[in-house]
This record gives structure tokens, C-alpha cells and sequence, in this order.
């Protein structure tokens, strides 16, 4: 991969639950589907990893790593889904989130912290895999 291609998914993966939490709310709904669909993008790409077998591949951390995102990914999937099925679920969490609310932005802010360790990792020259036995 490109250097600063990577950098530029790099800073976007740190900047992820904040453009999730702006998106919510200049979009409303709308924002709430848009980060479902990225929340559950991430999921299954994780489920495709692990199912591909990447953590055997992978040194004891990253793997770990891989995961806790896809944990953290089907949790953020979720609780969003409940977000982007009301209508009326923006406005008011504007004034006070409740508890489902709370657990969804912890959620959304783990997975893209861990996204964002892991991509980290991934730009590493060894990409995080083990050592092969020579």
C-alpha cells in the first residue's frame, strides 16, 4: 500500500467515532443509517478475516486484536441498529443519551479504536503476522 494512503485511512480510522457522532447529528436518521452501514462494513470484514483464518496468522496481540474489534463491531452494529430504526432517536438524544445510547457511542468508540490500532499494526513491515519458522 501507498505510504500516504495509508496514513490518510490511518487518520481517518482515529478520526471515525467523532464523523460518526457529526454525522448523527447534522443528519439525523439519515446519520444513523450511515454510521450503521459503516459499523456493519466493519463487522463483516472482521468476520471475513477471522472466518479466512487471519488470526492463526497473526501474532498473539494482533490476533487478540482482530478479535476485539469484531466483538466490539457486532456490538456497535447492534446497538445502532435500534438508533437507526427511530425516527425521532437524534433529536432527543441531543438533550440526554440514555443508557442503550451510551452503550452504542462506547461501542462505536472502541471498535474505531481498535480499527485504528490494528490498521497501525497492519502498516508495520511485518503486518503484525508471526515470525515464519526457518
Amino acid at each position: 500500500m501507498d505510504p500516504r494512503l495509508g496514513k490518510l485511512i490511518l487518520g481517518l480510522s482515529a478520526a471515525g467515532y467523532p464523523l460518526t457522532e457529526l454525522t448523527i447529528r447534522k443528519l439525523g436518521r439519515r446519520g444513523a443509517i450511515i454510521t450503521e452501514t459503516v459499523c456493519v462494513g466493519l463487522a463483516a470484514r472482521d468476520a471475513a478475516m477471522v472466518i479466512g483464518g487471519a488470526p492463526g496468522r497473526l501474532r498473539r496481540g494482533p490476533a487478540l486484536l482482530l478479535w476485539l474489534e469484531l466483538a466490539a463491531a457486532v456490538a456497535a452494529t447492534g446497538l445502532g441498529a435500534l438508533r437507526a430504526m427511530d425516527g425521532g432517536a437524534a433529536e432527543r438524544l441531543a438533550t440526554r443519551p440514555d443508557a442503550v445510547e451510551v452503550s452504542r457511542r462506547a461501542a462505536v468508540a472502541t471498535l474505531f479504536g481498535l480499527h485504528t490500532v490494528r490498521f497501525r499494526i497492519y502498516l508495520q513491515p511485518d503486518s503484525g503476522r508471526k515470525l515464519s519458522a526457518s
